[in-house]
């Protein structure tokens, strides 16, 4: 694998922290309880565990399965029920 494989992966990590970090700021923005502010910390929590993910593993490290998973689908779970509970 080339250093810009490696270096496209890491950079897209670090858009899809930014993304989520986006989406976690819109829930804090229309939270009106205490409710909305607990999920949006666990979709600000995503954000930061996809920088570290993208800063500390690489495309060609072999990622633990569920990691990966929960990282990836939690924000979303977290900003639908934000949204549906507002």
């Amino acid at each position: 694998m080339s250093g810009l494989q490696a270096e496209r992966t890491r950079l897209a990590w670090n858009r899809t922290a930014l993304a989520c970090a986006g989406v976690g700021a819109l829930i804090v923005h229309g939270a009106r309880g205490p409710l909305g502010f607990v999920l949006a910390g666990v979709v600000l929590a995503c954000a930061a565990a996809f920088g570290v993910i993208g800063a500390r593993r690489r495309y060609r490290s072999v990622m633990d399965g569920r990691v990966a998973v929960v990282c990836a689908v939690l924000p979303g779970l977290v900003a639908a029920v934000a949204l549906l509970l507002r």
